[in-house]
Protein backbone atom coordinates (compact mmCIF):
# COMPACT_ATOMS: atom_id res chain seq x y z
CA UNK A 1 0.00 0.00 0.00
CA UNK A 2 1.57 3.24 -1.15
CA UNK A 3 -0.35 5.07 1.36
CA UNK A 4 -1.81 5.01 5.18
CA UNK A 5 -5.21 5.00 5.95
CA UNK A 6 -6.95 6.96 8.37
CA UNK A 7 -7.29 3.42 10.74
CA UNK A 8 -3.74 3.38 10.58
CA UNK A 9 -2.55 6.72 10.77
CA UNK A 10 -5.12 6.56 14.37
CA UNK A 11 -3.62 3.56 15.12
CA UNK A 12 0.21 4.40 14.41
CA UNK A 13 -0.33 7.86 16.81
CA UNK A 14 -1.86 6.29 19.24
CA UNK A 15 0.91 3.38 19.52
CA UNK A 16 3.56 6.14 19.57
CA UNK A 17 2.09 8.60 22.09
CA UNK A 18 1.08 5.45 24.42
CA UNK A 19 3.79 2.71 24.19
CA UNK A 20 6.60 3.81 22.49
CA UNK A 21 7.61 7.60 24.11
CA UNK A 22 4.81 7.33 27.19
CA UNK A 23 3.61 10.60 26.93
CA UNK A 24 1.65 11.40 31.08
CA UNK A 25 3.15 13.36 33.81
CA UNK A 26 6.95 14.21 34.38
CA UNK A 27 8.51 13.92 37.39
CA UNK A 28 7.76 17.10 39.02
CA UNK A 29 4.01 15.71 38.55
CA UNK A 30 3.13 17.90 35.89
CA UNK A 31 1.46 16.88 32.17
CA UNK A 32 4.41 16.99 30.48
CA UNK A 33 4.93 19.65 27.19
CA UNK A 34 5.03 17.89 24.24
CA UNK A 35 6.68 20.25 20.56
CA UNK A 36 5.39 18.59 17.41
CA UNK A 37 6.69 19.72 14.16
CA UNK A 38 5.53 19.07 11.07
CA UNK A 39 6.07 19.33 7.07
CA UNK A 40 3.63 21.83 5.81
CA UNK A 41 4.06 20.95 1.87
CA UNK A 42 2.36 17.81 2.29
CA UNK A 43 -1.47 17.96 3.87
CA UNK A 44 -1.08 13.86 4.95
CA UNK A 45 2.23 14.94 6.79
CA UNK A 46 0.16 17.64 8.50
CA UNK A 47 -2.97 15.09 9.22
CA UNK A 48 -1.18 12.69 10.63
CA UNK A 49 0.67 15.73 13.03
CA UNK A 50 -2.62 16.82 13.69
CA UNK A 51 -3.60 12.73 14.96
CA UNK A 52 -0.74 12.93 17.23
CA UNK A 53 -1.22 15.95 19.12
CA UNK A 54 -4.99 14.94 19.61
CA UNK A 55 -3.65 11.19 21.22
CA UNK A 56 -1.27 14.03 23.15
CA UNK A 57 -4.85 15.78 24.25
CA UNK A 58 -5.42 12.36 25.50
CA UNK A 59 -3.01 12.12 27.90
CA UNK A 60 -2.97 15.44 29.34
CA UNK A 61 -0.58 16.79 27.42
CA UNK A 62 0.40 20.37 26.69
CA UNK A 63 1.19 21.04 22.71
CA UNK A 64 2.87 23.75 20.70
CA UNK A 65 2.66 22.46 16.97
CA UNK A 66 4.85 24.36 14.08
CA UNK A 67 4.91 23.65 10.86
CA UNK A 68 8.48 23.81 8.77
CA UNK A 69 10.09 23.45 5.49
CA UNK A 70 12.87 23.97 3.54
CA UNK A 71 12.04 26.94 1.83
CA UNK A 72 11.48 28.84 5.08
CA UNK A 73 14.68 27.59 6.75
CA UNK A 74 16.45 28.81 3.84
CA UNK A 75 14.92 32.03 3.62
CA UNK A 76 15.50 32.88 7.13
CA UNK A 77 19.21 32.23 6.32
CA UNK A 78 19.03 34.68 4.02
CA UNK A 79 16.87 37.48 5.14
CA UNK A 80 17.98 37.22 8.52
CA UNK A 81 21.17 39.52 9.33
CA UNK A 82 24.09 37.75 10.18
CA UNK A 83 24.32 39.02 14.05
CA UNK A 84 20.53 37.92 14.47
CA UNK A 85 21.84 34.36 13.04
CA UNK A 86 24.83 34.47 15.81
CA UNK A 87 22.04 35.13 18.66
CA UNK A 88 20.34 32.34 20.02
CA UNK A 89 16.75 32.50 20.20
CA UNK A 90 15.28 33.29 23.09
CA UNK A 91 12.23 30.90 21.67
CA UNK A 92 14.01 28.54 21.23
CA UNK A 93 16.10 28.55 24.30
CA UNK A 94 12.62 28.63 26.12
CA UNK A 95 11.30 25.53 24.34
CA UNK A 96 14.79 24.22 25.36
CA UNK A 97 14.54 24.36 28.68
CA UNK A 98 10.61 23.79 28.89
CA UNK A 99 9.35 20.87 26.89
CA UNK A 100 9.70 17.05 27.77
CA UNK A 101 9.31 15.53 24.59
CA UNK A 102 10.18 16.71 20.93
CA UNK A 103 8.56 15.64 17.79
CA UNK A 104 9.74 16.33 14.48
CA UNK A 105 7.56 14.80 11.35
CA UNK A 106 8.25 14.52 7.82
CA UNK A 107 11.85 15.40 6.44
CA UNK A 108 13.06 18.15 4.43
CA UNK A 109 11.07 18.89 1.59
CA UNK A 110 14.44 20.50 -0.22
CA UNK A 111 17.17 18.20 0.13
CA UNK A 112 19.99 20.80 -0.88
CA UNK A 113 18.34 23.88 0.51
CA UNK A 114 21.98 24.70 2.02
CA UNK A 115 24.25 23.87 -0.61
CA UNK A 116 25.06 27.11 -1.83
CA UNK A 117 25.08 29.08 1.51
CA UNK A 118 26.84 26.82 3.65
CA UNK A 119 28.95 29.90 5.22
CA UNK A 120 26.12 31.15 6.35
CA UNK A 121 24.62 27.91 7.67
CA UNK A 122 27.71 27.94 10.04
CA UNK A 123 27.01 30.58 11.57
CA UNK A 124 24.41 29.13 13.43
CA UNK A 125 26.58 25.89 14.23
CA UNK A 126 27.43 26.86 17.56
CA UNK A 127 23.65 27.59 18.72
CA UNK A 128 22.50 24.30 17.25
CA UNK A 129 25.00 22.36 19.39
CA UNK A 130 24.12 24.84 22.51
CA UNK A 131 20.47 23.50 22.14
CA UNK A 132 21.19 19.94 21.73
CA UNK A 133 23.52 19.90 24.91
CA UNK A 134 20.46 21.94 26.67
CA UNK A 135 18.05 19.19 25.31
CA UNK A 136 20.81 15.95 26.01
CA UNK A 137 21.19 17.44 30.10
CA UNK A 138 17.30 17.92 30.61
CA UNK A 139 16.95 14.42 29.10
CA UNK A 140 14.46 15.78 26.65
CA UNK A 141 12.47 12.94 25.10
CA UNK A 142 12.64 13.19 20.95
CA UNK A 143 11.21 11.24 18.09
CA UNK A 144 12.26 11.60 14.46
CA UNK A 145 9.03 10.51 12.41
CA UNK A 146 9.62 10.24 9.24
CA UNK A 147 6.92 10.99 5.99
CA UNK A 148 7.33 10.44 2.22
CA UNK A 149 6.86 14.19 0.88
CA UNK A 150 6.47 14.40 -3.17
CA UNK A 151 9.17 16.92 -3.12
CA UNK A 152 11.54 14.74 -1.82
CA UNK A 153 10.85 11.54 -3.51
CA UNK A 154 10.92 14.18 -6.69
CA UNK A 155 14.68 14.89 -5.54
CA UNK A 156 16.07 11.80 -4.81
CA UNK A 157 14.97 10.60 -8.48
CA UNK A 158 12.25 8.18 -7.22
CA UNK A 159 8.86 8.04 -8.16
CA UNK A 160 6.01 8.55 -5.19
CA UNK A 161 4.29 6.13 -5.33
CA UNK A 162 6.65 3.47 -4.87
CA UNK A 163 8.46 5.78 -2.35
CA UNK A 164 5.59 6.40 -0.29
CA UNK A 165 4.99 2.49 -0.97
CA UNK A 166 8.63 1.68 0.99
CA UNK A 167 8.33 4.27 3.38
CA UNK A 168 5.11 2.60 5.19
CA UNK A 169 6.30 -0.56 4.51
CA UNK A 170 9.47 0.36 6.35
CA UNK A 171 6.88 1.79 9.16
CA UNK A 172 4.53 -1.38 9.04
CA UNK A 173 7.95 -3.32 10.01
CA UNK A 174 9.03 -1.10 12.53
CA UNK A 175 6.46 -3.39 15.09
CA UNK A 176 6.95 -6.88 13.92
CA UNK A 177 8.45 -9.53 15.28
CA UNK A 178 10.95 -10.19 12.62
CA UNK A 179 12.30 -6.63 12.98
CA UNK A 180 13.17 -7.30 16.52
CA UNK A 181 14.28 -10.82 15.99
CA UNK A 182 17.20 -9.26 13.46
CA UNK A 183 17.92 -6.68 16.52
CA UNK A 184 18.13 -9.32 18.90
CA UNK A 185 20.36 -10.95 17.02
CA UNK A 186 23.16 -8.06 16.72
CA UNK A 187 22.57 -7.04 19.84
CA UNK A 188 23.61 -10.24 21.47
CA UNK A 189 26.72 -10.37 18.82
CA UNK A 190 28.21 -7.30 19.79
CA UNK A 191 27.28 -6.91 23.43
CA UNK A 192 30.56 -7.04 25.54
CA UNK A 193 32.50 -7.35 22.39
CA UNK A 194 35.71 -4.80 21.85
CA UNK A 195 36.71 -4.52 18.03
CA UNK A 196 34.95 -4.49 14.62
CA UNK A 197 36.05 -4.62 11.29
CA UNK A 198 34.15 -3.87 7.82
CA UNK A 199 35.62 -4.80 4.83
CA UNK A 200 34.34 -5.28 1.46
CA UNK A 201 35.49 -5.84 -2.45
CA UNK A 202 35.53 -2.61 -3.14
CA UNK A 203 38.93 -2.11 -0.82
CA UNK A 204 36.75 -1.17 2.43
CA UNK A 205 39.02 -1.90 5.22
CA UNK A 206 37.91 0.05 8.67
CA UNK A 207 38.79 -0.69 12.26
CA UNK A 208 37.92 0.34 15.45
CA UNK A 209 37.03 -0.10 18.93
CA UNK A 210 33.72 -0.25 21.23
CA UNK A 211 35.10 -1.51 24.13
CA UNK A 212 32.83 -0.18 27.60
CA UNK A 213 30.31 1.40 24.99
CA UNK A 214 26.41 0.11 25.22
CA UNK A 215 24.75 -1.95 22.77
CA UNK A 216 21.50 0.26 21.38
CA UNK A 217 18.60 -0.54 19.87
CA UNK A 218 16.00 1.13 18.04
CA UNK A 219 12.73 -1.06 18.40
CA UNK A 220 10.37 1.56 18.27
CA UNK A 221 10.12 1.81 22.54
CA UNK A 222 11.69 4.41 24.83
CA UNK A 223 11.48 2.21 27.67
CA UNK A 224 12.10 3.16 31.43
CA UNK A 225 15.23 1.61 31.33
CA UNK A 226 16.42 3.45 27.86
CA UNK A 227 15.41 6.70 29.61
CA UNK A 228 17.75 5.80 33.03
CA UNK A 229 20.65 4.82 30.80
CA UNK A 230 20.06 8.35 28.85
CA UNK A 231 18.29 6.53 25.65
CA UNK A 232 16.21 9.12 24.79
CA UNK A 233 15.33 9.56 21.07
CA UNK A 234 13.69 7.17 18.67
CA UNK A 235 13.71 6.71 15.01
CA UNK A 236 10.36 5.50 12.94
CA UNK A 237 10.46 4.11 11.15
CA UNK A 238 12.58 1.94 13.24
CA UNK A 239 14.95 -1.10 13.24
CA UNK A 240 18.43 -0.65 13.86
CA UNK A 241 21.59 -1.69 16.36
CA UNK A 242 23.79 1.14 17.07
CA UNK A 243 26.78 2.08 18.79
CA UNK A 244 29.53 4.72 19.65
CA UNK A 245 32.86 3.26 18.61
CA UNK A 246 35.40 4.59 20.47
CA UNK A 247 36.49 8.11 19.08
CA UNK A 248 40.21 8.09 18.80
CA UNK A 249 40.45 4.25 17.39
CA UNK A 250 38.70 4.31 13.66
CA UNK A 251 41.73 3.53 11.24
CA UNK A 252 41.54 2.37 7.37
CA UNK A 253 38.89 3.47 4.28
CA UNK A 254 35.40 2.93 3.65
CA UNK A 255 33.80 3.25 0.69
CA UNK A 256 30.19 4.91 0.60
CA UNK A 257 28.11 3.88 -2.96
CA UNK A 258 25.52 6.73 -2.49
CA UNK A 259 25.79 9.24 0.52
CA UNK A 260 22.31 12.12 0.98
CA UNK A 261 23.59 14.77 2.97
CA UNK A 262 20.33 16.98 4.37
CA UNK A 263 20.79 20.23 2.88
CA UNK A 264 23.91 19.89 0.51
CA UNK A 265 22.55 16.61 -2.04
CA UNK A 266 24.01 13.57 -2.95
CA UNK A 267 27.43 12.53 -3.11
CA UNK A 268 28.07 9.79 -5.37
CA UNK A 269 30.95 6.67 -4.22
CA UNK A 270 32.44 8.50 -1.28
CA UNK A 271 35.64 7.23 -0.03
CA UNK A 272 36.34 8.26 3.77
CA UNK A 273 39.84 7.57 5.27
CA UNK A 274 40.22 7.54 8.90
CA UNK A 275 43.07 7.77 10.90
CA UNK A 276 42.89 7.85 14.46
CA UNK A 277 39.13 8.50 14.55
CA UNK A 278 39.33 11.48 12.67
CA UNK A 279 39.07 11.78 8.67
CA UNK A 280 41.79 12.14 7.05
CA UNK A 281 41.53 12.32 3.32
CA UNK A 282 38.20 11.86 1.03
CA UNK A 283 37.62 11.60 -2.56
CA UNK A 284 33.84 11.28 -4.07
CA UNK A 285 33.05 9.93 -7.75
CA UNK A 286 30.59 12.75 -8.09
CA UNK A 287 29.69 16.16 -6.03
CA UNK A 288 32.62 15.85 -3.50
CA UNK A 289 31.79 19.91 -3.21
CA UNK A 290 29.02 19.10 -1.58
CA UNK A 291 30.88 16.80 1.55
CA UNK A 292 33.22 19.89 1.62
CA UNK A 293 30.65 22.61 2.01
CA UNK A 294 28.85 20.07 4.77
CA UNK A 295 31.97 19.64 6.84
CA UNK A 296 32.23 23.92 6.21
CA UNK A 297 28.55 24.33 7.29
CA UNK A 298 29.40 22.87 11.09
CA UNK A 299 31.41 22.79 13.99
CA UNK A 300 33.06 20.93 16.19
CA UNK A 301 33.92 17.48 15.97
CA UNK A 302 32.12 17.13 12.22
CA UNK A 303 34.44 14.95 11.00
CA UNK A 304 35.21 12.30 13.47
CA UNK A 305 33.35 8.76 13.37
CA UNK A 306 30.39 8.83 15.47
CA UNK A 307 28.33 5.71 15.32
CA UNK A 308 28.43 2.00 13.89
CA UNK A 309 24.55 1.26 13.26
CA UNK A 310 23.32 -2.11 11.51
CA UNK A 311 19.99 -2.11 9.26
CA UNK A 312 17.13 -4.69 10.66
CA UNK A 313 14.31 -3.68 9.33
CA UNK A 314 12.92 -6.09 6.21
CA UNK A 315 10.31 -3.44 4.96
CA UNK A 316 12.92 -1.09 4.20
CA UNK A 317 14.61 -0.23 0.50
CA UNK A 318 16.80 2.24 -0.60
CA UNK A 319 15.01 5.87 -1.32
CA UNK A 320 17.58 8.51 -0.69
CA UNK A 321 15.95 9.10 2.84
CA UNK A 322 18.21 8.31 5.68
CA UNK A 323 15.70 7.54 7.93
CA UNK A 324 14.43 5.03 5.88
CA UNK A 325 17.93 3.59 4.41
CA UNK A 326 19.73 3.61 7.82
CA UNK A 327 17.13 1.03 8.41
CA UNK A 328 17.74 -1.81 5.62
CA UNK A 329 18.50 -5.03 6.05
CA UNK A 330 22.03 -5.71 5.07
CA UNK A 331 23.54 -2.52 5.15
CA UNK A 332 25.77 -0.96 7.81
CA UNK A 333 26.17 2.98 8.57
CA UNK A 334 28.93 4.78 9.52
CA UNK A 335 28.11 8.29 10.89
CA UNK A 336 30.65 11.23 11.60
CA UNK A 337 30.04 14.37 14.31
CA UNK A 338 27.94 14.54 17.61
CA UNK A 339 27.71 11.49 19.45
CA UNK A 340 26.44 12.98 22.82
CA UNK A 341 23.42 12.37 24.24
CA UNK A 342 21.59 9.05 23.60
CA UNK A 343 24.53 7.45 21.31
CA UNK A 344 26.77 7.60 24.74
CA UNK A 345 29.76 9.30 23.21
CA UNK A 346 32.08 12.13 23.69
CA UNK A 347 32.01 14.02 20.34
CA UNK A 348 30.51 17.39 20.10
CA UNK A 349 29.49 19.36 17.01
CA UNK A 350 26.39 21.05 15.72
CA UNK A 351 25.85 17.28 13.20
CA UNK A 352 25.16 13.97 12.89
CA UNK A 353 25.87 12.33 9.33
CA UNK A 354 24.94 9.18 8.34
CA UNK A 355 26.13 7.09 5.46
CA UNK A 356 25.19 4.03 4.44
CA UNK A 357 26.96 0.82 2.80
CA UNK A 358 25.84 -2.02 0.94
CA UNK A 359 27.20 -5.01 2.95
CA UNK A 360 26.15 -7.32 -0.02
CA UNK A 361 29.63 -7.56 -0.96
CA UNK A 362 30.85 -7.53 2.56
CA UNK A 363 31.56 -8.86 6.01
CA UNK A 364 31.21 -7.32 9.27
CA UNK A 365 33.67 -9.19 11.98
CA UNK A 366 33.70 -8.28 15.39
CA UNK A 367 36.40 -10.03 17.80
CA UNK A 368 37.79 -11.84 14.80
CA UNK A 369 34.24 -13.56 14.59
CA UNK A 370 32.31 -12.71 11.71
CA UNK A 371 28.42 -11.75 12.25
CA UNK A 372 27.59 -10.78 8.79
CA UNK A 373 28.54 -12.18 5.34
CA UNK A 374 27.05 -10.95 2.13
CA UNK A 375 24.26 -8.19 4.03
CA UNK A 376 23.42 -11.75 6.27
CA UNK A 377 23.57 -12.93 9.74
CA UNK A 378 26.01 -15.76 10.36
CA UNK A 379 24.41 -17.90 12.87
CA UNK A 380 27.17 -18.74 15.24
CA UNK A 381 25.89 -17.69 19.14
Amino acid sequence: MSSLTKEEMESIARKLVKESIKIGKNKKGKYESVSITYNLTDPSCQEFAFEVEKECWKQGAHTIIQPYSSIRERNSYILKPKNALKEISPISLALAKTIDVSIFIGEQDDPTWAKDIASIVRLTAPIKQRIREILNKRKVRWVYFGWPLPSTAKAYGCNIEEFRKIFFNSIRHSFSKETIKLCQYYYNMLKGKSYVEILAEDGTNLRFKISGRPILVDDGIISKEDVKRGDIGLNIPSGEVFVAPLETTANGRIIFEKVMIPGFGKVKGLMLEFKNGRISKFEAEENQKSFLNFLNANTGDKDRIAELGIGCNPGAEFTGSIIVDEKIFGTIHIAIGNNTGAYHGINKASSHLDMIKDMSKGRLIVDGKTIMEMGKPVRNE
